[in-house]
């Protein structure tokens, strides 16, 4: 069994005081019931032999049903969630978690989206690529490597935006192409800052970065980065 050190910095994010962490890893597994994502987190709600608790890890392809294991190194008593406007009478907040495709088989957050996990999904053929003025998400998934550095367009809708994580804010794109147990239905361009909301419709531009990893469990097989967006019609 593979683990993770997902690194959040919930010292700093959570405030959490750095010597209530004690030395020792323990790991406790858990089946998911509930997933409230918070501003490129995920509280989840989870049955661990019968009792419910609730914990934080960074965003991750989780959903109610999974088995997951995280570290419990970091227990909060009575913490005030300002984005939630309640308060948890106990959360776990994790920094090394499991993911699970089967109960028994649990692999890393990172190797869920790194492009083995994806190409074993996605038939990539060198081929297929053709110099477009515009591309699909499906597209930008498929052909990354020939697009890396390279300024494209998307015409999609704004799935979500998270705003102000690592003083940028995060959309969220879907044109209804790609895969989602692949994870290529979906892609994210990267902004200072945005006035978007769920459901606009877009042409996005951006440049494509591929490989990024950002360090706090933020890995992306490909990103769109400095982006500007155009709003469209349906």
């Amino acid at each position: 069994m593979k683990k993770i050190l997902l690194t959040l910095a919930l010292v700093a994010s959570f405030g959490i005081a750095e010597n209530r962490m004690d030395k020792k890893v323990e790991i406790s597994y858990a089946r998911v019931l509930e997933v409230i994502d918070v501003m490129g987190y995920d509280y989840l709600r989870v049955d661990e032999n019968g009792s419910e608790r609730w914990v934080a890890i960074a965003k991750a392809p989780v959903k109610a049903g999974d088995v997951v294991g995280y570290d419990t190194r970091s227990v909060m008593k009575a913490f005030k969630s300002k984005q939630l406007n309640r308060v948890f009478e106990e959360i776990v907040f994790a920094n090394e978690v499991y993911l699970a495709q089967k109960p028994e088989k649990f692999v890393s957050l990172k190797a869920a989206v790194t492009e083995k996990s994806v190409a074993e999904k996605v038939e990539l053929i060198d081929a297929d690529f053709v110099d477009k003025p515009s591309y699909t998400v499906e597209e930008l998934h498929k052909f990354r490597k020939h697009l890396e550095g390279r300024q494209v367009s998307l015409k999609a809708t704004v799935y979500k935006v998270s705003h102000d994580i690592m003083k940028r804010d995060w959309v969220h794109l879907g044109d209804g192409t790609g895969n989602e147990e692949a994870l290529t239905d979906d892609i994210v361009f990267t902004v200072s800052h945005t006035e978007l909301k769920a459901g606009d419709q877009v042409v996005a531009h951006g440049k494509i970065v591929t490989d990024k990893d950002f360090g706090f469990g933020y890995f992306y097989p490909v990103l769109g980065e400095e982006a500007t967006f155009e709003l469209s019609k349906k």
